[in-house]
Order: structure tokens, then C-alpha cells, then sequence
């Protein structure tokens, strides 16, 4: 049935080329988790990615390796348990630790007094921005929402109350940073100058805010990449295929980044482009008629909620009615 939706022979040789693409990155990362089975100690610089958490009688952290005495964990995410300890002494510390790996998750448990010191790396620009809201903004909750939403910063930073809403409603995605948000950038710099010098400015500062403001995770990575294909292909005069796109970008980033064929927001976002993409199909409107002007945006939701309401229902805590309203 899907392949009925296909309208070009190019079509299915990128579905066909992506899914090669999805084996070869599976087969790699399940190579490269075989040998991350261990429990050690030493020392690791760790920047601290979200809230500091604190329980009983520990800090929960979720951070980032910088380096340390396993390369083999350098730019993975980990969780700190550290205990004892009223707070960090930075945002980028050492720390010596016992390190207990499982395939793709991390463990760290140390004491207050395994704390080595400071990191002397630079704050990247992100962190420096993020340090200038948290200056200037005053009221708390817009702080957080301001973190959460502009920087791609952890939800769990947001008042609980504010979060609870935001997850019940199943309102949560909207604070990820996605197609949506660089679509906003976008759209709010094209205008700046005149075309076609607007939509290159625009998209040069798409690819910086991505890069340098970001986290950079799937969805957003996705979206600039279907945004860069597009607009590359506007101005050459030809007619972007939003589906060979979608596949073409998704079998770039797994080629890349092979962890992400294991990443929940990476197919969340696939699957939800996916079916807007081929739900449009299955509507003819006019060009620029009223009726088309009018429902575009409802049967965007509609067919991105049909996209992602199994995997939410599968692998997620969320009511349907809640995954329903989300659309």
C-alpha cells in the first residue's frame, strides 16, 4: 500500500536506499554497544546538560562526556549519581568516578569528595547566550519556558506544576526543538532582504542558530536538512520532492550518526513528516484554493497525529485522549 503512494521512480530507490541505509547503521551500532559491557573507575570531565536533581541523599545529573579516561564514552550522555553533595562547583567538572556502561546507557556514581575540579574548557556560544537570559529574565517560569523552547534545554528545568500541564496534555514535543522552531526562524529572516538574497540569509542563519544555539538533536537536525534541500532546490529553478527529501535527509543522518536508527525522537519526527507528506497526497485541492488555505493546517495535525500515536501509544505513558489533543 505504501508503495502505491509513491509517484516517481526516484521515489522508491531513495525508500529503497534508506532502508539499506537503516540495516548498515543498526549493524554499527550494534557492533560498537557489543563491547560497552563494564564497570571501572576513573576520572571523567563531565558538562551538565538540564536540571541538577536533588534526592535523599545524592544529586541526579544528566550530562555530557568531554574527555577523561575512557575515549570510548567521549560526547555520550550520562547519568550522575552524585552523593553528598548540596551542589556543583561548575557547569563543566572532573570528576573521579565509578563508570558502569550497558550497551547505549551510562552510569556514573561518585561522592562530593570525588569532585577533581573545575573544567578549563570555553563556554560555547550556546552557554553563554543561555547565561545572558538567565540575567535578564527575572520571572522564573518564562526563564525556564525561554530555555526550554529558544535552546532545546531539558523540560524537567520547568516549575513542576508548568510541567505537569505541559505532559498530561501531551504538549510536551512542542518545547523540543523541531521543524517547527526552525521553521519560525526561518520565516522570521526571509524577509529581512528581498529575495533571493532573503532565503539565503535566512537560511544561513537557520544553519547557525541549529549549530551554535541547539542541542542539535533529530528532529531539529532533520528539519534543517529537509530546509536546506528544499530551498537549495528553489534556487536552482527546480521542484523540490518533499518525500525523496524526507529520505534523502533521514539516510544522511543515519549514515552519520548511526545511533539515532535507536533514537525515539528521531522517528517520532520521521514518521510524523512522513505521513503529512503522504496524507496530502491523498487530497486534491486546487492551487491556492480556499478549501486548501483553509484545512492545510488541520490536516498537517491531523495526518502528523496518525504518524506518531502508535509509537506514543507503544512506547510512552500517554493517554490517547491526551495524544489526540496534542494534534
Amino acid at each position: 500500500m505504501f508503495i502505491s503512494f509513491l509517484q516517481k521512480k526516484g521515489e522508491v530507490l531513495q525508500v529503497f536506499f534508506f532502508i539499506l541505509i537503516l540495516f548498515f547503521a543498526l549493524w554499527r551500532v550494534e557492533r560498537q554497544e557489543a563491547f560497552l559491557y563494564f564497570e571501572e573507575e576513573g576520572s571523567l570531565e563531565l558538562l551538565v546538560e538540564g536540571p541538577v536533581i536533588k534526592e535523599d541523599d545524592a544529586l541526579r545529573i544528566r550530562a555530557k562526556v568531554l574527555g577523561g579516561d575512557f575515549p570510548e564514552l567521549y560526547d555520550k550522555r550520562v547519568l550522575l549519581k552524585l552523593y553528598g553533595a548540596e551542589d556543583i562547583p561548575s557547569r563543566a567538572f572532573w570528576v573521579y568516578g565509578k563508570v558502569r556502561a550497558e550497551g547505549s546507557r551510562f552510569f556514573i556514581s561518585a561522592s562530593w569528595r570525588d569532585i577533581e575540579g573545575v573544567s578549563l574548557r570555553q563556554k560555547s556560544i550556546r552557554e553563554r547566550y543561555m547565561e545572558r537570559a538567565e540575567e535578564k529574565i527575572k520571572d522564573p517560569q518564562v526563564r525556564a519556558l525561554t530555555l526550554s523552547y529558544l535552546f532545546g534545554e531539558s523540560q524537567e528545568i520547568l516549575p513542576q506544576d508548568v510541567f505537569y500541564h505541559f505532559r498530561k496534555t501531551g504538549l510536551v514535543h512542542l518545547l523540543v526543538i523541531s521543524g517547527f522552531h526552525i521553521a519560525m526562524v526561518f520565516l522570521v529572516l526571509r524577509y529581512v532582504l528581498p529575495y533571493p538574497y532573503g532565503v539565503v540569509f535566512a537560511l544561513v542563519g537557520t544553519t547557525l542558530y541549529v549549530f551554535l544555539l541547539t542541542p542539535q538533536g533529530a528532529p531539529a537536525l532533520r528539519a534543517w536538512l529537509m530546509l536546506s534541500f528544499w530551498v537549495l532546490i528553489k534556487l536552482l529553478q527546480g521542484r523540490p520532492n518533499n518525500l525523496s527529501i524526507l529520505f534523502f535527509s533521514g539516510s544522511l543522518m543515519l549514515l552519520f550518526v548511526p545511533s539515532f536508527s535507536k533514537s525515539f525522537s528521531f522517528w517520532l519526527s520521521f514518521f510524523a513528516v512522513l505521513y503529512i507528506i503522504l496524507g496530502i497526497r491523498l487530497i486534491s485541492f486546487e492551487e491556492n484554493s480556499y478549501q486548501r488555505r483553509v484545512l492545510n493546517s488541520f490536516l498537517v495535525s491531523f495526518f502528523a497525529f496518525w504518524g506518531v500515536s502508535p509509537l506514543l501509544w507503544s512506547f510512552t505513558t500517554n493517554s490517547a485522549g491526551s495524544i489526540a489533543f496534542s494534534s
